[in-house]
C-alpha cells in the first residue's frame, strides 16, 4: 500500500458517527471534525490535485471506514451523486455527501444480516424471549420480562407468534430511531 492510500485510510477511518444514542444522531449532520476529516481524506485521494476522485477512490475510502463495496455498488452510489455529470468522478462536495450517508446508514442490511444470529446464537431463525433475556444479561441489563416482551410485540408484526423471524427484525431494524 502506497503511503498516500496509507495517509488516506488513516484520515477515513478517523471519520466517526458523533454521538451515541438516536436524539443526538437525528438529524446526522456532519460535525466540523467530520468534514475536515473527510476533506483531509478526499485531498488525500485526489493524487492528481484535479479537485476530484475517481470509483476506485471512493472505494478505498469506504474500504477505509470497513465497508466492502462491490464495484457496481460503488458505480450506482457515484451515479446516485453525480447526476449532472457523466465523469464518473467525485467533487469534495458529492463525496462529503456519500461519507455521510455511509456514516449514518442506519440501514445496512448486511449489517442486520450479521446481527441476527447473534441474537440467536445461530441456532435458530427466530428471536425468543429467551434470547433476549440471555443478550441483556451478557450486557448487564437487569431489565423487566415486561420491557422485553413488549420488545418482542413491537417486532413481532408479521405473523404475531410471539417471536421475531428475520424479516420482522430488519423491518423493525429499519424503522426511523429503531436505535
Amino acid at each position: 500500500m502506497s503511503d498516500e492510500s496509507k495517509s488516506a485510510k488513516r484520515a477515513a477511518t478517523s471519520v466517526k458517527p458523533s454521538g451515541s444514542s438516536a436524539s443526538q444522531r437525528l438529524p446526522a449532520e456532519l460535525t466540523d471534525e467530520q468534514k475536515a476529516d473527510i476533506a483531509e481524506a478526499f485531498h488525500l485521494l485526489d493524487i492528481e490535485g484535479v479537485n476530484t476522485i475517481t470509483a476506485n477512490d471512493l472505494k478505498v475510502a469506504l474500504r477505509a471506514l470497513g465497508y466492502e463495496p462491490h464495484k457496481d455498488k460503488v458505480k450506482k452510489i457515484i451515479s446516485e451523486v453525480d447526476k449532472d455529470s457523466m465523469s464518473n468522478t467525485l467533487m469534495l462536495d458529492e463525496f462529503e455527501k456519500i461519507m455521510k450517508n455511509k456514516l449514518f446508514e442506519y440501514e445496512n442490511e448486511e449489517e442486520i444480516d450479521i446481527a441476527f444470529p447473534l441474537f440467536t446464537e445461530g441456532k435458530s431463525d427466530y428471536i425468543t424471549i429467551d434470547d433476549l433475556k440471555r443478550i441483556a444479561a451478557e450486557l448487564g441489563e437487569d431489565m423487566p420480562l415486561e420491557a422485553l416482551e413488549e420488545m418482542i410485540r413491537e417486532a413481532d408484526v408479521m405473523d404475531h407468534d410471539g417471536m421475531i423471524s428475520k424479516e420482522e427484525f430488519k423491518r423493525a431494524m429499519m424503522r426511523r430511531n429503531a436505535f
